[in-house]
């Protein structure tokens, strides 16, 4: 296979073979296609696209790549939940162990942070001792005493999927439809979980900047993965603007314990994770209607018992059991600067695009696939869309703990996110719309 004649061939609009796929991914997952080359053909694929049968081909060839987990010993049916990425999105952490106390078992591997976005899996190693990577052994066991597992891919778990996805977020090519939708089913059908909710963010904090191009990726994944028996639903939700009081990795893993301890937080946050883990209970069983299953999440949350939960599969992972006193502290990061309103007004936007790559500048995510990540690195609000607020108010603080010469360029995107005006902010829908 001559890799320049696929890229060639994808630069002039041409449709790639299912053999020519087939070869490529094999190839490239074993580390004999070189990244330079692979990324040239991302891009092609950017500007000219995949179709239909291209895409469900590279889902295929992906999941061939590496091995397929089985959990047949857990009787019940497993569920998972996936999100396309978005800033302050860390509704897995409190879904999940509210979820798995109702019973509903859920393998859970997740992914880093991809472009401007957050990853779930480099929130979880913010809590000192949590291991993400485990074995089939390892994941197997935490799945079945605790009902929930949170995993990273492995070299034998969808590799070329692993390579894929690191060399998608630093070249700019995450935005392929096709591939997106590839990328998250692959590790899911392999995970062996039975139904999925897929939480389709819209809006310029995610990579689908409108409604029209997230309809068609959700119907896409609920019809590739029925091809796999898998039962998806997705769910259409907003990202024009940061989700919670935080982002960053540490700082959210705080805010979701405080939530698993209170049942209490901000509003939108706890509906969205209300609305999808309310999906996941009906999809796993336990409940006979989305509506009973969001009522059912709420009360789990709201008795405080997944705390103790989250807790247990954490330091079944790794965690040492007395970082949760860390976190009670409120030990954040060596440094903090706060954001302060320039004008009287209403807040009418917190641009999430801006607020992510900031973080990125201060060490929240990567910029090149080696770089390392500062746990500490993310940012606090103090008001939302729509608050009046009046000059030299605090709006936000910014914290980090490594030096590096990217600080000031993060801090001055970041305090460029905020868009204050005269007239107050039009309210947006949370849920746009659902597919199954």
């Amino acid at each position: 296979m001559l890799v320049t004649e696929l890229i060639s061939k994808k630069q002039s609009g041409g449709v790639l073979t299912n053999a020519g796929i087939d070869e490529l991914v094999s190839e490239f997952a074993v580390g004999r296609v070189p990244d330079y080359q692979m990324a040239a053909l991302l891009m092609a694929i950017y500007f000219r696209g995949l179709d239909d049968r291209e895409g469900l081909r590279f889902l295929d060839a992906m999941i061939r790549s590496g091995e397929r987990l089985s959990f047949d010993s857990i009787p019940r049916r497993k569920v998972d939940k996936h999100s396309t990425g978005g800033i302050g999105d860390k509704t897995s952490l409190i879904i999940a162990p509210v979820v798995a106390e109702a019973g509903v078992p859920i393998p859970m591997i997740s992914g880093r942070a991809l472009g401007h976005t957050g990853g779930t899996l480099d929130k979880l190693e913010s809590i000192r001792g949590l291991r993400v990577t485990l074995t089939h052994e390892e994941f197997a066991r935490t799945l079945t005493k605790h009902y929930c597992a949170f995993g990273a891919q492995t070299e034998s778990l969808v590799p070329a999927d692993k390579r894929l996805y690191a060399l998608r977020d630093v070249t700019s090519t995450v935005a392929i439809p096709p591939l997106i939708a590839a990328s998250i089913l692959s590790k899911k059908i392999a995970e062996g979980t039975n139904a999925l909710v897929m939480d389709v963010k819209i809006g310029p904090g995610g990579f689908l900047t409108n409604e029209f191009e997230a309809r068609e990726l959700s119907a896409r994944l609920v019809r590739w993965s029925a091809e796999y028996s898998v039962e998806t639903i997705a769910v259409g939700t907003d990202m024009c603007e940061p989700l919670g009081r935080t982002a960053g990795n540490r700082i959210e893993v705080a805010e979701c314990l405080d939530i698993l301890a209170t049942g209490d937080g901000d509003a939108r946050l706890i509906e969205l994770c209300a609305v999808l883990g309310g999906t996941m209970l009906k999809l796993g069983g336990v409940c006979s209607s989305t509506d009973d299953g969001k009522n059912e999440f709420l009360r789990i949350l709201q008795s405080g018992t997944a705390l103790a939960r989250f807790q247990s599969i954490a330091e079944e992972q790794g965690a040492d059991p007395s970082v949760w006193r860390e976190f009670e502290s409120g030990e954040r990061a060596a440094n903090a600067q706060e954001i302060l309103a320039q004008d009287d007004g209403f807040l009418q936007e917190i641009r999430p695009r801006d607020i992510g790559l900031g973080l990125v500048d201060l060490g929240a995510g990567r910029c090149i696939a080696t770089d390392e990540i500062d746990p500490t690195a993310g940012i606090e609000f103090f008001k939302r869309r729509g608050n009046r607020v009046t000059r030299g108010e605090p709006l936000a603080r910014a914290y980090w703990s490594r030096s590096t010469t990217s600080v000031q360029t993060g801090l001055n995107r970041l305090a460029g996110a905020f868009v204050i005006g005269s007239a107050p902010a039009e309210t947006r829908p949370l849920v746009y719309f659902e597919t199954k």
